[in-house]
């Protein structure tokens, strides 16, 4: 009879939280569920994290962004969509900064920094104009120019504001903010040689 009162108790409990909006943290399922040999479920989980409202997305979001090739533009635009909604005072923007860092790492492959350069004119903050500026001029490891890296830094600064002639978000700016999203439009694709 305490077995089934103690049983009671905690399903009474688990209800209760459930009904007062209290969950569990999604995070170690979907850092779990990303990781998934199945495409079907990482791209499930990248959609759950472009959705989250939880600044532990943007890591997860940057790992799938630099490790899976499959998923690699789509966690771009979830990074665009985060980059838009997660404003902060503080200085510099953690997302623009750490995005910057990919952009203008000469040790990455040149298509993830074009794709880079891409978001920061993507996420529309004109925060990202130094970094975009230092890779307007990127160079790959070996000397040479990076021209899918210059390409994307220069039409981002475009579509900054930076430059004579302006230019058009791909993803238009009230499209993915603060919405519930069920697919990621793959951004146009960037050439690179490397």
């Amino acid at each position: 009879m305490r077995h089934i009162r103690l049983t009671w108790a905690v399903l009474g409990a688990a209800l209760s939280l459930i009904a007062a909006g209290c969950s569990i943290d999604p995070m170690p399922r979907l850092n779990e569920r990303i990781e998934s040999e199945d495409l079907q479920t990482r791209t499930a989980a990248l959609i759950e994290l472009a959705n989250l409202n939880d600044p532990r997305a943007v890591p997860a979001l940057t790992d799938v962004f630099e490790s899976d090739e499959e998923l690699m533009d789509m966690a771009a635009v979830a990074l665009v969509k985060k980059g838009r909604e997660l404003k902060t005072d503080q200085k510099p923007d953690p997302i623009i900064d750490g995005i910057a860092a990919l952009a203008n790492n000469v040790h990455l492959a040149e298509r993830v920094r074009a794709r880079a350069a891409w978001m920061l004119g993507e996420i529309g903050d004109r925060e990202a104009i130094p970094a975009l500026k230092t890779a307007s001029t990127a160079k790959l490891g070996s000397g040479y120019p990076a021209p899918a890296v210059r390409t994307q830094a220069t039409e981002a600064l475009e579509k900054l504001g930076y430059a004579e002639k302006g230019r058009a978000f791909e993803v238009p700016m009230g499209s993915l903010a603060e919405q519930e999203i069920t697919t990621l439009p793959v951004p146009k694709e960037i050439m690179a040689t490397e």
